[in-house]
């Protein structure tokens, strides 16, 4: 047994009794929990339930095929992995498959241990996001226990890393912490955007003469609500080689 699939959830839904009956046997000695549908319907409703952390679909299913169940599925977690087992004749299916994101493709009658190796891959890939996550949110506490207000983006200006104290003062009053989308936090901080320069050209937005002037420091005002306040901004451009983006850390302190 993989120590890598035993850590894993793993849906399997195939509309052939037989065929499930064989793969379901075995695929239960090798993963943590296997959920089983019937049908692309059936499956769907199983991804909702236990979001499990791989599927194995057939195409060619009842009430709803594998693709559209695939489509559904992505719609709700784009990186949940997906492996579609099919028959020869339904190929014409593969270009639309790799169109939806899916993670592999394997042919009936299946070869197990392609199957088993295809697993072991897509394990690892899942448990790498798992940790990723984890040092995220570790990350992000150390962040939030800091007295100055931070934010760090990439050179695309989507949000890396960002503390309350800066959604407190730069960003729109309902932003969610828990639930945003970090490629928008540069266009929400504009449109909010109570910022002006001090140091610099008065009417270019703070952000942008950041991005085009890294490594520097300067002042900016911040007004809100009835308030002004004076904050001395430092910035510091990095070239992480662990996720290959240029990102820039900038922190600033109220003066």
């Amino acid at each position: 047994m993989s120590s890598l699939l035993s850590t894993l959830n793993v849906l399997y839904v195939e509309d052939d009794a037989d065929i499930r009956s064989i793969l379901q046997r075995a695929l239960e000695r090798r993963v943590k929990n296997l959920y089983v549908g019937i049908d692309g319907l059936d499956g769907f409703e199983l991804f909702e339930k236990h979001r499990p952390d791989i599927i194995l679909t057939d195409i060619k299913m009842p009430k709803m095929n594998g693709i559209n169940m695939a489509k559904r599925i992505k719609e709700i977690d784009k990186e949940v992995p997906i492996i579609v087992l099919s028959a020869h004749s339904e190929t014409n299916y593969f270009l639309e498959a790799i169109e939806n994101g899916i993670s592999g493709y394997l042919l009936k009658p299946l070869d197990k241990q392609k199957l088993y190796d295809i697993l072991e891959e897509n394990a690892k890939i899942v448990l790498f996001g798992r940790e990723k996550k984890q040092h995220e949110l570790l990350l992000q506490e150390v962040i939030e226990l800091q007295p100055s207000i931070i934010f760090s983006a990439d050179n695309q200006k989507s949000a890396l890393f960002l503390n309350k104290l800066f959604v407190d003062n730069f960003t729109v009053e309902d932003f969610d912490m828990e639930d945003y989308d970090k490629d928008s936090i540069y266009s929400q901080v504009k449109e909010f955007n109570n910022t002006t320069l001090v140091d610099g050209d008065k009417d270019m937005f703070w952000l942008d003469y950041i991005f085009e002037n890294p490594n520097t420091s300067f002042r900016v005002s911040v007004q809100k609500k009835d308030s002004e306040s004076l904050f001395y901004v430092r910035t510091k451009l990095v070239h992480p080689e662990s996720i290959g983006k240029v990102v820039i850390v900038i922190t600033l302190v109220e003066l």
